[in-house]
């Protein structure tokens, strides 16, 4: 069964874009500054992997123009220069005519398909990003039939956890590059999982402390699942749009260099995505049953409030009761209430019915 893909995903042929210097002067001008650390903001890393290992290397220019069938080159990309974006458009013959996504906060998962190139912007999850409004990362991925690349402006932990696992013994180079980039946005979405059960485990602490010690702010608790709430919302709206993309792509004769390997990664993508936003769902319900116990606290908190006053109230109401009778502006003897056993029989009378309430209450376990 076809699948057709909406026009807004596809573009013309990329037309080459020409450097006024010759590219390979222009390039090894960049990786030299690159390396010195000299007017450059960001770090690049680049991995040649075969059948047997993979391996960092330092002139990537070199690499990509002597790769052969069995080699897949990935080069990542952290936070550009303008100088750098333009050797990496140079360097792998991208049309910079839009450039990078990496700076739009707004940017969302799409899918461009280009004549024997793909371009896939996902949206990653940073774990070091302290503010929860922040923390989605745009990935600007390309990929060509040996080679990819890979850009954002900041630290991914799944990232880095996947240059890890990919360095050392290992048969990534006997991956096609679509394959390889459904690899690495499998660990994309890892990252939201990895959110979601971040948001559960703190909400299952925000239960645990909740029921063990309430606290009196009630509404700062209320504020902090409204900003959990608004974080899942967040993530989920960022993910979505992940499942249409890979979904494009787990069709193979929609472009020229996805493969029925590649297209079956991609499909389990899906499916992995599906799950992911299962998760979603399951932490905007835990922030609703921590809001169900955090009332059920505050009205176990009032409850026993109430049961304090209530027998306060019990315990001094016989001795209001004696005190207003025995007040009563009744025609007695001038000499009754002196030197009387009458005022301390009241007095005894008050102490009596007070113990005698208070024994009752606590042996129905009202107390």
């Amino acid at each position: 069964m076809q699948c057709s893909v909406p026009r807004r995903w596809f573009a013309p042929p990329r037309v080459p874009v020409r450097s006024d210097r010759p590219k390979a002067q222009f390039l090894l001008s960049v990786v030299s500054r690159l390396a010195i650390g000299e007017k450059t903001t960001g770090m690049l890393t680049a991995y040649l992997f075969d059948q047997r290992h993979g391996k960092e290397v330092e002139a990537w220019t070199d690499a990509l123009g002597n790769l052969s069938e069995d080699q897949l080159l990935w080069v990542d990309l952290i936070d550009p220069s303008d100088e750098e974006e333009r050797a990496a458009f140079e360097g792998f013959d991208l049309s910079p005519t839009d450039g990078l996504r990496i700076r739009d906060l707004a940017a969302r998962a799409t899918l461009e398909l280009y004549e024997g190139q793909i371009r896939v912007t996902a949206v990653a999850v940073s774990d070091e990003e302290s503010d929860p409004a922040r923390e989605a990362v745009v990935l600007d991925c390309f990929s060509g039939p040996n080679w990819v690349l890979t850009t954002h402006m900041r630290q991914i932990a799944v990232i880095d956890d996947f240059r890890t696992l990919a360095e050392g013994v290992g048969e990534l180079g006997a991956l096609d590059a679509a394959s390889f980039l459904a690899t690495l946005l499998e660990w994309v979405v890892t990252s939201y999982s990895r959110a979601f059960d971040e948001i559960e485990a703190t909400l299952e602490e925000f239960d645990v402390a909740t029921l063990d010690r309430p606290r009196r702010d009630t509404d700062q608790q209320i504020s902090v699942l409204v900003e959990v709430r608004s974080r899942v919302g967040r993530l989920r709206r960022s993910l979505a749009p992940h499942r249409e993309v890979f979904a494009a792509l787990g069709h193979s004769e929609l472009d020229l260099l996805s493969t029925e390997r590649s297209a079956d990664r991609f499909a389990k993508l899906v499916a992995q995505v599906d799950r992911a936003l299962d998760s979603a769902r399951d932490a905007k319900d835990a922030v609703v049953s921590s809001f169900d116990v955090l009332i059920l606290r505050t009205e176990h908190r009032t409850g026993e409030i109430v049961k304090v006053l209530t027998l306060a109230s019990i315990l001094l109401l016989p001795g209001a009761l004696i005190a207003g009778v025995m007040g009563m502006n009744v025609n007695f003897k001038a000499s009754i209430f002196v030197h009387s056993p009458l005022f301390w029989s009241v007095v005894a009378a008050i102490i009596v019915i007070a113990l005698t309430t208070l024994g009752l209450a606590r042996a129905r376990k009202w107390i």
